[in-house]
């Protein structure tokens, strides 16, 4: 039987063989596409795996990461150690003459698309070395999607266990939105072909850089239609944040410990709503109003990485993410350095 098509026939075998070599140079196209962006650095992995967190039966921190996890996620290969931090396994019993600096944060600290020794916070351990008598150690306990008020429960519940001599907490402006379980914002695709879709987020670069770009794309149209511009972030959140940041500042204090607070750029122009006296301001200058009523030694890292509409902002990112690269941490470490040297060179015996 033939088919007829433009006023001729087709014999079912020729047309067979017309989609066959239709179907393999769609593939031969697809499979080229994915070698090209892999070359390219683009599509990249950076989603969380769900077996590197567990919940937690702490309210507060809803979620941690899963203890002695050593797999892919977050766009790299990740080790946690006993206690699920990504950290080296250092003993509780912290050795005389040993320095410890605790740092708390989220992923900006816990360093997505960077290696296990790539982190700000272990690099700055060679850059302190000699700051003070004796060995300082450096303690990464950021956790990718916390907030402030999970890092205060973290210092609390794991943190204190190091005997920090510092604890430091990086302040990123996402911080200012709810806690939230990462389990809640895992990748589910639904529809008979769920299980393919899933495979190809974990697997495929071309299906990530695809679907990614529908999703900014699709985000850039609704801002457009709403005339959304830089989101007003409420007061009364941002009070909840300064109280904790307090609070956390008052936990290291009472344990010996001294307190520095770092300001990562992103958003930092975003308006708080009006206070009390009217006035209004970015989340960055009230921030400095906190500090300069507080006493708290800080750094705005604003001046050493750019916020998000300066040239810098992608420079030390990593591509298609905002978290800091390999380049940003050491950045980030660079700009550090001095002022924890100093914080260091405070403490006493020092």
């Amino acid at each position: 039987m033939a088919i007829i098509a433009a006023g001729r026939k087709i014999a079912p075998g020729a047309l067979l063989g017309k989609l066959a070599v239709l179907g393999t140079s769609a593939a031969v196209a697809l499979l080229l596409a994915e070698l090209a962006l892999r070359l390219l650095g683009l599509g990249h992995p950076y989603y969380s795996a769900a077996e590197a967190y567990q919940p937690s039966p702490n309210p507060r921190l809803l979620f941690t990461p899963r203890a002695d996890f050593d797999g892919f996620s977050e766009g790299t290969w990740v080790h946690t150690n006993s206690l699920g931090l990504r950290e080296r396994e250092l003993p509780l019993d912290k050795p005389p003459g040993l320095t410890r600096l605790l740092f708390l944060g989220d992923s900006v600290t816990f360093g997505p698309g960077v290696r296990d020794d790539e982190p700000f916070p272990r690099l700055l351990e060679a850059r302190l070395a000699g700051a003070r008598p004796g060995r300082v150690e450096t303690v990464n306990a950021g956790v990718v999607g916390y907030n402030t008020t999970q890092e205060l429960a973290r210092l609390q519940d794991v943190g204190l266990a190091y005997r920090p001599d510092v604890v430091v907490l990086t302040f990123v402006v996402n911080d200012l939105l709810d806690a939230f379980s990462i389990f809640e914002h895992q990748y589910e695709p639904t529809g008979p072909l769920a299980t393919e879709k899933a495979w190809l987020r974990r697997n495929s670069h071309l299906y990530r850089f695809v679907q990614d770009t529908y999703w900014r794309a699709s985000l850039d149209l609704r801002r457009l239609r709403t005339g959304q511009t830089e989101p007003m972030r409420p007061r009364a959140r941002f009070e909840e944040r300064l109280a904790e940041i307090a609070e956390i500042t008052d936990t290291a204090r009472s344990h010996g410990a001294a307190f520095f607070l770092v300001l990562y750029p992103d958003n930092l122009d975003d308006p708080v709503s009006p206070g009390p006296d009217g006035q209004q301001l970015s989340v960055r200058d009230e921030l400095v109003r906190f500090v300069g009523r507080t006493g708290y030694p800080f750094l705005d890292l604003t001046g050493s990485l750019g916020d998000v509409h300066d040239p810098r902002a992608r420079q030390y990112r990593l591509r298609e993410d905002p978290h800091p690269s390999q380049a940003g941490h050491q950045v980030i470490a660079d700009a550090l350095g001095g002022p924890l040297r100093s914080v260091l060179a405070s403490l006493p015996g020092g």
